[in-house]
């Protein structure tokens, strides 16, 4: 059983009681510790202290050993109660805050003492958790809690804590913070279709999760040949080299590296050979130093295609039970610290087989995690009802494969935006939630922050705070103005009607190409300002091809013969152009229900208001009616695959 440790930290700063204390010859910090210490927790002081710049002295004593020590902040690491018992010191302390808190929860988190005191200038500063994580998630905190005891003011607190109380007493103070996350599972997964992200790209973005709370990373970038295509090759020496160096930085970040691979697309689930192909490969990243392991098979046939499964299996839940429950098994065997995530064919409301998911989460080990994104696939709202439903087909609690703020499917734009719609219960009905970011990595940091405050603190969330933090702590506290236009033009989700969207999705509706040349020349304008700025110099790299892109765009439109050119610079579709008519049929048409066959083509989505010619009133969302159809021809025929989602 762990048990839980202490860092009591001695600080020759003067709070809020009092005049400043007088100024130590030497900024000196003692770290003690009866045990040697996490290499990742040490090297946090070090960083923090040379930020003061302060010098470390790291000592093996008990702190009880201390009293007599001289130093201008001294750290004690030590024994204290069981796991079991500091979650009820944590749970008793966050009661008011209501913030449901699990055992997994409660290992991530810790409890924090101040106590000052004039005119010595004495800070001590106690720190309890279960795990090194704890910790890590404490020393974030100290920045924030010295400025408030610098600054004798309230400092708001990003993202908010469970439990905080701050006492005055003469010329004494005291605080106390409880805290700890709301989700158990927070993080990324590269999880896009489109370039992959740089190694150099990943690495960062390592350090952007460990410095935000966040505690995992799936490497499952869909372009990534040996990811999805190449799925039973190995990876060559030099890639495995570069995976290894990713998990090498997860762990330093406190972040879990959690390999995915995509093989439904060729993969026989009966094969043998196949399935031993498969574990060879997870094996290969295994040596690297990974436990975690998911198994994706989104986005592939939702039926069986390979005769010698169609001969083995009734249907493709069973094919994906007999080989999950089969991995899972066999990633046991290895080691009982493995892990495994799926995410099924079906995973979200918006379409897909009911029947599939109600056997799989029947069939799969109930200890494998099951993804879900939500009720559609871009999903502008999730709730802990919904969660609750579909947790209920999957016989699990579902993990979110959230789809934000990903534009893999709108690559004209980005998404600048915080993160909304997530319910601040949302916690209680799901295992975790994880973020399908942009292709720009460095674009992605300023929602992906606002992502990291929602799920350490679900409650206490607001995203415009949220985003405002983000923006200052990444650029600078001029960063909002200096962002303005962008953030104006790229500040609205997915589903939201973008000004420069008619440029990029047919629209049969009337619009406005004055404001779009108008808005154009302000992002070339802020573009240029940003240049000049050596903080933005990666992040205006990202941003130049889109208005660039934008520009190139508006004259292919204009030129377009589907638009009749109106006053006013406004374009106004043509309802005669490009129009097909057909006589009525004069035997009803042959259906064989079967859409599969569709799919190595071309195949259009209705799933949007604008595409519905009559009876749009009536439409809500692409869950109430949606579809998609494909077409072909010869001499005498017109063929149609038609798959239409109706619920109702």
């Amino acid at each position: 059983m762990k048990s839980v440790r202490k860092f009591a930290v001695m600080l020759g700063l003067a709070l809020c009681a009092g005049a400043t204390a007088p100024l130590r010859a030497q900024n000196l910090w003692i770290v003690a510790s009866p045990e040697p210490m996490d290499t990742r927790v040490s090297s946090q002081i070090e960083a923090l202290a040379r930020r003061r710049h302060a010098k470390v002295s790291f000592l093996h004593v008990a702190a009880t050993d201390l009293r007599n020590r001289r130093g201008t902040l001294i750290i004690s690491l030590e024994q204290a109660s069981t796991p079991a018992e500091f979650q009820a010191e944590l749970a008793k302390l966050a009661a008011k805050s209501d913030a449901p808190l699990s055992p997994a929860t409660a290992e991530e988190g810790y409890i924090l003492n101040v106590s000052a005191a004039y005119p010595s200038g004495a800070q001590r500063i106690q720190i309890s958790a279960t795990t090194d994580a704890g910790f890590h998630y404490a020393l974030l905190r100290l920045p924030e809690i010295l400025a408030m005891f610098r600054t004798c003011r309230k400092t708001e607190l990003a993202p908010p804590a469970k439990f905080l109380a701050v006492t005055r007493s003469g010329r004494n103070a005291s605080l106390v913070m409880a805290d700890f996350p709301s989700f158990g599972q927070r993080g990324i997964v590269e999880g896009f279709y489109g370039k992959p992200w740089s190694h150099r790209d990943r690495l960062d973005m390592l350090k952007f999760e460990g410095d935000h709370r966040m505690n995992v990373y799936y490497y499952a970038p869909k372009d990534d040949p040996y990811h999805r295509k190449l799925w039973d090759e190995p990876y060559p020496l030099e890639r495995l080299k570069e995976l290894g160096e990713l998990v090498s930085a997860a762990h330093d970040n406190f972040v879990d590296f959690c390999f995915a691979v995509s093989p439904g697309l060729s993969i026989t689930y009966s094969s043998d050979s196949d399935f031993q192909a498969l574990t060879a490969k997870l094996d290969s990243v295994s040596k690297l130093g990974v436990s975690c392991f998911a198994l994706f098979l989104d986005d592939v046939p939702q039926q069986l295609e390979n005769p010698a499964d169609v001969a083995q299996f009734k249907s493709l839940a069973a094919a994906h039970i007999f080989v999950i429950n089969r991995l899972y098994q066999y990633l046991k065997s290895q080691s009982a610290s493995n892990r495994l995530v799926v995410t099924p064919t079906v995973y979200t409301n918006a379409w897909g087989s009911r029947d599939y998911i109600r056997e799989l989460g029947a069939g799969v080990n109930p200890d494998v995690p099951i993804v879900w994104t939500g009720p559609q696939v871009v999903s502008p709202e999730i709730t802990a009802a919904q969660a609750n439903d579909w947790g209920a087909l999957l016989r699990r609690k579902p993990l979110i494969w959230d789809n934000f703020p990903v534009n893999d499917g709108i690559p004209w734009r980005l998404i600048l935006a915080p993160l909304r719609g997530r319910g601040p219960d949302l916690p209680t009905a799901v295992q975790g939630l994880f973020s399908n970011p942009m292709i720009q990595a460095q674009a992605s940091k300023i929602p992906l922050e606002t992502v990291a405050e929602y799920l350490w603190n679900a409650k206490g969330y607001n995203p415009d705070a949220a985003l405002r933090r983000a923006l200052t702590e990444q650029y600078g506290p001029y960063a909002p103005r200096q962002l303005k236009t962008f953030l104006e033009t790229y500040g609205d989700y997915w589903w939201d009607e973008n000004i420069f969207e008619p440029l990029f999705s047919e629209r049969r509706s009337t619009f406005n190409t004055r404001p779009m040349r108008r808005r154009i020349a302000l992002l070339d304008r802020s573009l240029a300002a940003l240049r000049r700025n050596r903080r933005y110099r990666v992040l205006a790299r990202e941003l130049a091809p889109f208005p660039r892109n934008t520009r190139r765009q508006l004259p292919k439109v204009l030129a377009d013969p589907a638009f009749k050119h109106l006053r006013g610079g406004k374009l106004r579709w043509r309802e005669d152009y490009d129009v097909l008519r057909a006589r009525k049929f004069a035997v009803p048409p042959k259906l064989d229900g079967d859409f599969s066959k569709w799919q190595t083509g071309e195949v259009y989505t209705l799933d949007s208001r604008d595409q519905i010619a009559a009876g749009s009133e009536l439409w809500r969302s692409s869950g109430q009616f949606c579809a998609r159809f494909a077409l072909g021809w010869d001499e005498n025929h017109l063929y149609l695959g038609v798959d239409v989602t109706d619920p109702e």
